[in-house]
């Protein structure tokens, strides 16, 4: 190899490599960068779903504690609950369906108990000073946020004031903490995450599980939190960089805070990450392989352009001499069928002059009648293949003979009677018994209905139903073709009729017979359409000019 190729090869190395190693990392760098927006981005949907949900589960614990509660003020009276052991057993019920509720206490308008059910001594307390007597009073229905109260532990509590004479009376009820602390921590995700509630002043509901404690001042002022769900990072003291979703709670003023470490669930990110360096580094050495492999092929393969110029050049006379060869063949069988209508005119004389007396005379008359007609028969089918032969020249126009569509409808069922039934599918023939004789090409015809009913037989399933129908109009002659398989989709309608398009799995048709179908039907003068319901069945018409004899 001379200096000319040694250059040549070196620049299409260089560039081959350029061109296929640079788009290879922009590549790479852009997946990894889509990947790690999509995980992003998957975190933030996940989380804002979550927060969406907890934060309407605790408004549902809400809302079924407040409703209960007031169906209990509003349906019993203060003698009713106030009588010995009502309340006791009120209480009992409560938690036998809602397992939530510590306490309860019936209230006067003064703020004196009128009863008490609970593990507190709380008989005795006046509540008249207490900031969520005075919103019960005035307001009816009241969440208080948690406090320590009387009892000196954080509890909230859940009011109803009823309306009665000749005073209103209290209905409270104290939350059970550790329920509501479990129904928060239950939006919390993997091993870093929390979730917990933060009063509008800003002070813990529930307590963190990191960084805080119940009733202690959060890090952050809640009243930045935009109404609705929000799902936005934020710097924590404890954990550094965290997706924090907040949501507010309907009827309380209550925000739901969900801290997620965006860090922990990328860990496979990481991971993919690695194999995709040494993805692209095992890459890059093997495209880097391939183009310098490559190079040196073409390079080897520019130096011979000669011999195989010389090479082509015998391919394309040996193309000359296909081509020769075909143009031969054809004039051979156009030779052969002279000498084969001789043989035909022969044997046509020899079966005139062979008749009923010869035949009675001689000992071997029936089998030299038998030989005629068989001579007669191989004739015909020599000339069919070299009449085939010279269509590979020429095309071949379709004849036009008398024909009874009926009896080509039988002949073409008959091939295929065995197996329609083997198929377990009913054949039905309906045919019209006064359908004119129309000129036409019988071989092509009858090559048509084969056709459409083998398609029909394989849209079929067993214990299916095929009718071909004829029928006759003043103008035209009609063969139908029916089935009642799985039909056509209305999208691939459009294309039924284009070559090599099929619905069929591989080996099983070449999408060739209803575009030779409508082909052939063009050619004889006529017209094929169909009509399809999915699920329900198709129906193929063929129709054909009316020339009557």
């Amino acid at each position: 190899m001379d200096d000319r190729y040694r250059q040549l090869q070196w620049r299409m190395t260089l560039s081959g490599l350029a061109v296929t190693l640079i788009p290879l990392w922009l590549l790479g760098a852009a997946i990894y960068l889509y990947f790690a927006s999509a995980v992003e981005q998957s975190q933030r949907t996940q989380l804002h779903a979550l927060a969406l949900n907890r934060s309407a589960a605790i408004q549902l614990f809400l809302d079924e504690r407040v409703s209960t509660l007031e169906v209990l003020a509003h349906t019993a009276t203060p003698d009713d609950l106030t009588a010995p052991g009502e309340l006791a057993n009120v209480l009992h019920i409560l938690n036998e369906s809602q397992h939530s509720f510590v306490d309860l206490g019936i209230i006067d308008a003064n703020g004196e108990h009128l009863a008490y059910e609970g593990p507190y001594p709380l008989e005795d307390r006046n509540y008249g000073g207490e900031p969520w007597f005075q919103e019960t009073m005035q307001r009816g229905v009241y969440i208080s946020d948690v406090f320590l109260g009387f009892r000196g532990v954080p509890h909230f509590v859940i009011a109803i004031r009823r309306e009665d004479r000749p005073e209103p009376w209290i209905l409270r009820a104290t939350i059970d903490s550790e329920v509501f602390i479990h129904l928060v921590r239950s939006g919390q995700v993997g091993l870093t995450g929390d979730a917990y509630v933060v009063s509008r002043s800003g002070l813990f509901q529930t307590p963190p599980r990191f960084g805080g404690s119940i009733l202690e001042q959060a890090p952050f002022n809640p009243n930045i939190a935009p109404p609705g769900v929000n799902v936005v990072f934020r710097e924590s003291q404890m954990s550094g960089r965290m997706m924090s979703a907040f949501a507010w709670v309907g009827s309380k003023d209550w925000l739901l805070v969900i801290d997620h470490d965006p860090a922990e669930p990328a860990v496979p990110l990481r991971q993919t990450l690695r194999l995709e360096l040494i993805a692209l580094i095992a890459t890059s050495l093997l495209v880097g392989g391939a183009v310098i492999f490559h190079t040196r092929q073409l390079v080897a393969r520019l130096a011979a352009e000669d011999e195989k110029r010389v090479r082509t050049e015998a391919q394309l006379a040996h193309s000359a001499r296909l081509v020769s060869l075909g143009r031969m063949a054809a004039g051979v069988a156009h030779e052969i069928n002279n000498p084969l209508a001789v043989i035909g005119e022969l044997a046509g004389l020899m079966e005139d002059l062979i008749d009923q007396d010869f035949v009675e005379a001689s000992q071997h008359g029936e089998l030299f009648n038998e030989n005629v007609r068989k001579i007669q028969r191989h004739v015909d089918r020599t000339r069919e293949i070299t009449h085939r032969l010279l269509g590979f020249a020429r095309r071949m126009e379709p004849q036009h003979d008398n024909v009874n569509v009926n009896e080509v409808t039988r002949e073409a069922l008959s091939f295929i009677e065995s197996e329609a039934a083997f198929r377990q599918i009913e054949l039905v023939q309906e045919l019209d018994r006064d359908l004119p004789i129309i000129k036409s090409d019988q071989s092509q015809l009858q090559q048509v209905i084969l056709n459409l009913v083998n398609n029909a037989l394989d849209a079929s399933s067993p214990g299916g139903r095929v009718v071909v129908k004829t029928w006759a109009d003043s103008k035209s002659v009609m063969v139908q073709v029916e089935d009642d398989g799985s039909g056509i989709p209305e999208e691939l309608k459009e294309r039924i009729f284009d070559p090599f398009f099929t619905t069929k799995g591989p080996g099983e048709g070449s999408g060739l017979g209803l575009s030779i179908c409508y082909t052939i039907t063009k050619g004889l003068g006529g017209s094929l359409t169909f009509d399809s319901e999915e699920g329900k069945g198709t129906v193929f018409r063929v129709r054909l000019p009316r020339i009557q004899e």
